[in-house]
């Protein structure tokens, strides 16, 4: 008798092992490039000053996707970043992109204002409203001379 009770706990403790396994890997697959599935975008800008390939894209802070790409159009002679979004993620076209970090320390991010159209993003489209990278001294100034980077109140 007690004998099929200890395989059947055996038996459950694979199960468990075996869910928790999948969590993980399944975890680990939405934190990678390969996991969530995305949607390119691109955005012109007069200066990617301080962008990278493989920098987060972030709304409120929040990373939402990738830069993938960051080239010179030699016609226009405006930087073009191409990007990744989460595909469950779709937001207003007149969205404010800008290239800043969020912390005085952390990596330089594409940063996503959502706008107020009524039209949002869809795969392949080139977003127009995008706005100069401040430097690090127009940063740390609005930082100590501003508020802070808070919203007024």
């Amino acid at each position: 008798m007690g004998h099929s009770r200890e395989a059947g706990t055996i038996v459950f403790s694979f199960a468990v092992l075996a869910v928790t396994a999948g969590f993980t890997l399944y975890a680990r697959s939405t934190q990678t490039d390969h996991g969530a599935p995305r949607y390119p975008l691109s955005a012109e800008f007069v200066s990617a000053n301080g962008l990278k390939r493989g920098a987060d894209v972030d709304i409120g802070g929040v990373p939402v996707g990738r830069v993938s790409d960051i080239h010179l159009d030699t016609k226009t002679a405006m930087a073009v970043v191409r990007f990744e979004v989460n595909d469950t993620l779709h937001f207003p076209t007149d969205s404010i992109l800008s290239v800043g970090s969020a912390t005085m320390s952390g990596d330089n991010a594409l940063m996503i204002e959502p706008g107020t159209s009524q039209q949002l993003t869809k795969a392949g489209d080139v977003l127009a409203n995008t706005r100069e990278p401040t430097s690090l001294e127009q940063q740390v100034s609005n930082y100590i001379f501003g508020n802070g980077g808070l919203p007024p109140e």
